[in-house]
C-alpha cells in the first residue's frame, strides 16, 4: 500500500510539473502598455472635468484640432474588471497625465507619453468601485473623485496623496463639478433617494445639500452661471433645478422614465434626455418645455450643444446619432450606426467633427454639418464614456478598461 501511494505521488507530481510547464509556455501575461507609434505631447488646453466645464455643452477645448486620420500611439492593459450597463469613467487630462476612475475602486494617474501608471489611490471597499469621472483643480493641485463607497476624495495630483475625504451618503456614481471653490456631486441613498451635495474645495466640509430628490441621481450636476442654478436628473425621471444661493428648489420637470444623462445649458435653456426616448428643451426661468424630440429608443447620451449653429447632438440605444435644431426641435440629420449608443458626443469646433463611442466596439468621427462618416476606429470593446480631446490628441477608455491614446496624423 505504501509503495502504491508513493507511485501515485510521483505520478501526480510529474503531471503537475508538466501542467505548470505548458501553462508557462502558453500563457503570456498582458503587457502593461502596447506601443504602436511614438507618443508626443504638444502644449494645449486641459480637459479638467466631465464634459469640459460646468455647463456640460460637450464642446472640446478651443485649440483642439482632431479630425479624420488619427493614429493609435499606445494602449494600456485592461484596467477594469467587468462590464456593466452603467457608464464607465471618462478621462480628465492635464499637461502630463490622464486621470481615470476604475471599477476596482482605484483612481489612477497615467503618463501621457508612456501609458504607464504613475500612481494609484484605492478608495474604500464597494461593489462597483468608481464609475464617475475625475475633476482636476489646477489652482489647488488636486483631483476630486466620488466613489460607490459614498465618499468624495481630494487627492494631490502629482502623488495621489489623499488631502481630504468626506462621507456624503451611501453611494456616489456621479462626477464632481467644481464651481466657485465648491465641489458639487450627486449622492445616492439606499432608500432609494439622493441629494445634490456641495463641499468646500479646500477642506471637504459640507456647505450645500438639496432637499431629498426621491430617487438615485446618476447624473452629474450641471451649473448655469447666468441664472445661478444647478441641475440634476434622477431615476424617477425628474430633472431638478435648485438655486445655488439659498439651496432651495426652483422647479422640477417630469419626464416619462429614468434620467441617466447629464443636463446641458445654453442661453436660458436646459437640455436633457431620458429613457422615455425624448430630448427635452426646457426654459430655465419657467421650468416649462419649449419643445421635445422623440427618437423611439432609450437615451443615455447627454445632449451636446453647438451655440453658434443652434444645433443639439445626441445618440440613442437604437444606434442613431441625431442633429436637432436647437430653436425648433426639428431633425437636421440622422446617422445610423446600428448598435446601442450610451456615449455622449464630443464636438471639435475647429474641424467641425463629432466624436462618439458605441456598444459595437467602434469609435465614430462624423462631419457635424452633414452626419457623414469621416473615420471609424475599432477598439477592443464598447464605449460608454466620453471621447476626450486635447490639442492634437484623443483619449478613449472602453468598457473593458483599455485606455487608448490617439493623435492627429
Amino acid at each position: 500500500m505504501a509503495a502504491l501511494n508513493w507511485r501515485r505521488a510521483i505520478a501526480f507530481t510529474a503531471f503537475l510539473l508538466v501542467a505548470i510547464t505548458v501553462f508557462a509556455i502558453v500563457y503570456q501575461p498582458e503587457p502593461r502598455v502596447v506601443t504602436y507609434n511614438q507618443a508626443t505631447i504638444s502644449p494645449s488646453q486641459q480637459w479638467n472635468t466631465y464634459r469640459v466645464n460646468v455647463t456640460h455643452r460637450g464642446i472640446a477645448p478651443s485649440d483642439c484640432t482632431i479630425d479624420s486620420g488619427v493614429v493609435l500611439e499606445w494602449r494600456t492593459k485592461r484596467l477594469n474588471r467587468a462590464e456593466y450597463s452603467a457608464s464607465k469613467s471618462s478621462p480628465a487630462v492635464d499637461e502630463e497625465n490622464i486621470y481615470i476612475g476604475l471599477d476596482t475602486r482605484a483612481i489612477v494617474a497615467i503618463d501621457r507619453l508612456t501609458g504607464q501608471v504613475k500612481w494609484s489611490y484605492y478608495t474604500r471597499l464597494s461593489k462597483n468601485g468608481i464609475h464617475g469621472s475625475p475633476t482636476i483643480d489646477p489652482e489647488r493641485n488636486l483631483v476630486y473623485i466620488g466613489a460607490y463607497d459614498g465618499w468624495i476624495y481630494a487627492l494631490e495630483r502629482d502623488t495621489g496623496k489623499r488631502i481630504w475625504n468626506t462621507k456624503l451618503g451611501d453611494y456616489i456614481g456621479s462626477s464632481p463639478t467644481l464651481c466657485n471653490d465648491i465641489v458639487y456631486i450627486g449622492v445616492e441613498m439606499r432608500a432609494p433617494d439622493g441629494y445634490i451635495v456641495g463641499v468646500d474645495a479646500d477642506t471637504g466640509r459640507e456647505v450645500f445639500r438639496s432637499s431629498k430628490l426621491g430617487n438615485h441621481p446618476h447624473s452629474t450636476p450641471t451649473i448655469d452661471p447666468e441664472s445661478g442654478c444647478i441641475f440634476i436628473g434622477e431615476n424617477n425621471g425628474h430633472l431638478y433645478c435648485y438655486w445655488i444661493s439659498n439651496q432651495t428648489e426652483r422647479w422640477r420637470f417630469k419626464t416619462g422614465d429614468d434620467i441617466k444623462s447629464t443636463a446641458s445649458v445654453n442661453q436660458g435653456v436646459v437640455y436633457i434626455t431620458s429613457w422615455d426616448g425624448y430630448l427635452y428643451a426646457i426654459n430655465i426661468t419657467t421650468g416649462k418645455s419649449i419643445w421635445t424630440h422623440h427618437s423611439g429608443y432609450r437615451i443615455m447620451s447627454s445632449p451636446t450643444i453647438d451655440p453658434e449653429n443652434n444645433v443639439v447632438y445626441y445618440g440613442n440605444h437604437g444606434g442613431k446619432i441625431y442633429a436637432i435644431n436647437a430653436n425648433s426641435g426639428k431633425r437636421i440629420w440622422v446617422h445610423n450606426i446600428g448598435d446601442r449608443i450610451q456615449s455622449s458626443v464630443t464636438l471639435v469646433k475647429e474641424t467641425n467633427t463629432l466624436i462618439i463611442g458605441s456598444n459595437d466596439s467602434n469609435l465614430y468621427l462624423l462631419d457635424a454639418a452633414t452626419g457623414r462618416l469621416k473615420q471609424k476606429i475599432p477598439l477592443l470593446s464598447g464605449v460608454s464614456g466620453l471621447p476626450v480631446t486635447v490639442g492634437d490628441h484623443l483619449y478613449v477608455f472602453d468598457n473593458l478598461g483599455y485606455l487608448y491614446s490617439f493623435r492627429e496624423d
